[in-house]
């Protein structure tokens, strides 16, 4: 028994220095050399595999795997034709791996005969080694799918400061409370938002998404939107009355949103126009305090605007015409997501009024 132990174990460190030379991401679990790769398509109960019954070259890392996994099924049938069909794979295919596999060894790992499949003393040694190795790899693989079912872990979330202040700060005391086993990280900047950066698992992004290689999802659409100014500065440089004569006035627009694009509501017709002043700003409230100030027109909420409205200090100009709506993206890199990022982007879209 334990010279079929130490064969056992020794063939065993072959194999790990073999996966290690030709670069197979093994790990050390309770002594044992453990692919950490995903599981082999050799489901118990599973039908045909043409993997597993392809002609691969015997010195295939993954073929190791492949003979272990027939291995194991033949000893816990003790059946070839049972673990051929538990594989759905040929018999003689069975026949010829595991023939292949005892070659390698130099050891017998059955005892046949036309009644009984048995392990032999090293078969037995072996088959021990196996069990683990493989449950270690299950095991290894139900983590990696916690980490996508369980929304828990740190969250690293960046946002430009309209999303954040106004649709993502309200809502993260009732977020906390429904998944207190997320932590969340919310970085507020004024450059583009980026699932790219380094530490970014979701950005929110005002406008269109074009990069081909992100993924985004629409959480909000930002409607209602005019054109304002104040009192004070429509007194002094007068009322555009088209869009075209916003040319003769100072716009103060968005550093990455340099364009309007107008509707007329009665008709339908729509206008883009790039506005020209002097100030461009990467934050909305700042765009609407400098119209406060006095310094140009600028995109308001329509619903925002009604205090500073009633109060005189805005008026709104263009009033047939409006903007159309933006809209506000989640954006990620894969569209296959931690189940805690999931979580956040559905909890924003859910706490959106109607």
């Amino acid at each position: 028994m334990l010279g079929g132990r130490r064969a056992s174990s020794a063939f065993l460190s072959l194999w790990c220095r073999k996966l290690l030379a030709e670069g197979v991401s093994i790990g050390r679990v309770q002594g044992s050399c453990v692919d950490l790769a995903p599981a082999w398509g050799l489901d118990r109960g599973a039908g045909s595999n043409p993997i597993l019954s392809g002609a691969i070259g015997r010195e295939s890392p993954m073929d190791v795997f492949r003979n272990m996994q027939i291995f194991v099924e033949v000893a816990r049938e003790k059946s070839f034709r049972g673990a051929a069909e538990n594989l759905g794979i040929t018999n003689s295919t069975v026949s010829r791996r595991i023939a292949d596999l005892e070659d390698e060894v130099g050891l017998r790992l059955f005892d046949r005969s036309t009644r009984r499949v048995v392990l032999t003393d090293a078969g037995r040694s072996y088959f021990a080694d196996c069990e683990r190795i493989m449950e270690d790899a299950r095991l290894a693989r139900e983590q990696l799918a916690n980490l996508r079912a369980l929304p828990a872990g740190k969250l690293r979330v960046v946002s430009n400061s309209v999303p954040a202040s106004h649709w993502i700060i309200p809502v993260l005391p009732a977020f906390s409370l429904r998944y207190p086993d997320i932590e969340v990280d919310l970085d507020i900047i004024s450059d583009a938002p980026s699932p790219l950066e380094e530490d970014v698992d979701v950005a929110f992004v005002m406008g269109p998404v074009t990069q081909e290689d992100l993924v985004a999802r629409s959480v909000l659409k930002l409607e209602h939107l005019g054109l304002y100014a104040s009192a004070r500065y429509v007194q002094e440089r007068g009322e555009p009355l088209t869009p075209a004569e916003l040319s003769g006035h100072e716009g103060l627009t968005h550093l990455h949103i340099p364009e309007w694009h107008l509707v007329h509501t009665p008709s339908g017709n729509r206008e883009t126009v790039a506005p020209r002043g002097k100030v461009r700003v990467a934050s909305f409230q700042a765009l609407q305090e400098l119209s406060l100030q006095h310094m140009g027109i600028s995109v308001w909420h329509n619903w925002l605007a009604r205090g500073p409205v009633k109060r005189g200090e805005l008026q709104r100009v263009l009033a047939e015409w409006t903007l159309q709506p933006w809209e506000v993206y989640a954006v990620t890199t894969s569209r296959h997501i931690p189940a805690k990022v999931r979580a956040f982007v559905d909890f924003i879209i859910e706490q959106q009024p109607q």
